[in-house]
């Protein structure tokens, strides 16, 4: 029978416990557990949260140091100085020829400069590297600016059709414009009604954050408690074996709360809601997931199976991204059942269990803002087949609620997340917005879509 002083040891450890757990429910509400311990582990080694966090920081601190960008940066710039020296001191094929060879649909010039109206040259156009797609036309209708490699090609890619020739295009401008307007004011609509709701985020913040500090404070006193606690009971365990089933335990239930508490960490470092005006309104979706379905040919474009497996992907916002798999045993029957055929249902059937959800990556920084995206990275997730660890990118893009819109696996292991919400909102789209629309109206009504009689519609 446990001593008196081995059962004091366990009321406290016990208590520890349960204040932790406590503060983990309301900091981490429907966290999936992805990255706690086996349950068979036995490893009593003792993990010191502090030293955990000073790792993972050297750890990013070494990338930083002479990032490739940098390297990379340089040689760009030698290459463009370079090509710069080249194009000043190179002739014009054009210069050369006789005007009757220039525009008479025949490429004369390696750089299909003798061919500027026609696409004659397009072959070559389309490889040049300025602009994009080498030299531009630009519509008469509007200021769209279309590839010389696309004039004269059969294709109306002006509205009005001034990239072709005469009859051979509609002229469907009016169209393209009331179109262009009504997508823009719709986007508008959505970013206003998004902004409201940003509002009343922003709102309550300030309290939200300072509750998140408290109960980071508190999450961490008792993970420290429940160590010295679990130290305490490790030492009992060494001298009464029957200590060890409860040791085990503990142990799985601390590296929990460790996991708990290192996320916590960063979610209450200044840097993810406190050092810039956009981020306090995102402190709203701290607590929440959002899971969003894809099957296998959406997520990686393409499947080797006959039948495309069914993933949930899960956003749980400055926690972790995760991937389950709830219809496995479904998908298996099925899929073995399109292979094999009937044969299947004579043979006895094997149990297939859900397997486990997978860590995608946790909270670690916010990047650099993409237009009017806000852009998270998740990084430290389960490892691949080839030993490369997860990782996800987060787009935060202006929406009316919070959702996932979109979830694919760009490269091997490296995942892309769009997802939609109010917290991302600003005035800078919806000022955009409304001065394109100005445009699109002022230029609607300044330009007469009738007057290119040659591309009336046929």
């Amino acid at each position: 029978m446990p001593s008196r002083a081995t059962k004091r040891s366990m009321l406290a450890f016990l208590l520890v416990m349960i204040v932790a757990i406590a503060c983990m429910l309301v900091l981490s509400n429907q966290v999936p557990s992805v990255a706690a311990a086996p349950a068979n582990s036995r490893d009593s080694k003792r993990f010191v949260v502090d030293e955990a966090f000073d790792e993972d920081e050297e750890e990013d601190d070494d990338w930083d140091f002479m990032a490739d960008d940098a390297i990379l940066g340089l040689s760009e710039q030698d290459n463009n100085d370079i090509k710069t020296d080249t194009d000043e001191s190179k002739e014009t094929c054009v210069d050369s020829l006789p005007i009757d060879l220039v525009d008479d649909d025949y490429c004369d010039c390696q750089d299909g400069s003798d061919e500027p109206n026609t696409s004659a040259c397009s072959h070559v156009l389309l490889h040049s590297e300025t602009p994009p797609f080498g030299p531009e036309f630009n519509c008469k209708a509007d200021d769209k600016m279309v590839s010389l490699a696309f004039v004269h090609d059969g294709v109306c890619d002006c509205c009005d059709g001034s990239d072709e020739r005469d009859g051979l295009c509609a002229n469907t401008c009016a169209t393209e414009w009331e179109r262009r307007l009504q997508t823009l004011q719709e986007r508008l609509n959505v970013v206003q009604r998004g902004l409201k709701r940003r509002t009343e985020y922003l709102a309550g913040s300030v309290d939200k954050v300072q509750k998140l500090k408290e109960d980071f404070e508190r999450l961490a006193e008792a993970y420290q408690s429940g160590q010295r606690a679990f130290e305490d009971l490790q030492r009992q365990a060494q001298h009464n074996p029957e200590l060890r089933g409860q040791l085990e335990q503990s142990y799985n239930v601390l590296r929990r709360v460790q996991y708990i508490t290192y996320i916590q960490s960063r979610v209450v470092d200044p840097s993810t809601f406190s050092d810039a005006a956009w981020k306090p309104a995102f402190v709203e979706l701290v607590g929440e997931c959002y899971t969003y379905t894809v099957n296998e040919k959406e997520l990686k474009g393409g499947t080797p199976n006959v039948i495309p497996r069914k993933y949930d992907m899960v956003l749980c916002p400055f926690q972790n991204v995760s991937q389950t798999e709830p219809l496995y045993p479904e998908w298996t029957k099925a899929e073995r059942q399109t292979k094999v055929g009937d044969k299947v249902a004579d043979e006895k059937e094997e149990e297939v269990e859900v397997p486990r959800p997978i860590g995608l990556g946790i909270w670690n920084e916010w990047q650099e803002s993409v237009n009017f995206a806000r852009v998270q990275s998740y990084n430290h997730g389960e490892p691949c087949a080839n030993g490369q660890e997860r990782h996800t990118r987060v787009e935060l893009l202006c929406g009316e609620q919070n959702r996932v819109v979109s979830v694919e696996e760009r490269e091997m292991c490296q995942y892309e997340v769009r997802f939609e919400t109010p917290a991302a909102c600003g005035q800078a789209e919806q000022d955009v917005l409304q001065d394109e629309i100005s445009r699109v109206k002022t230029f609607f009504k300044t330009k007469d879509v009738g007057e290119f009689a040659g591309h009336e519609e046929l």
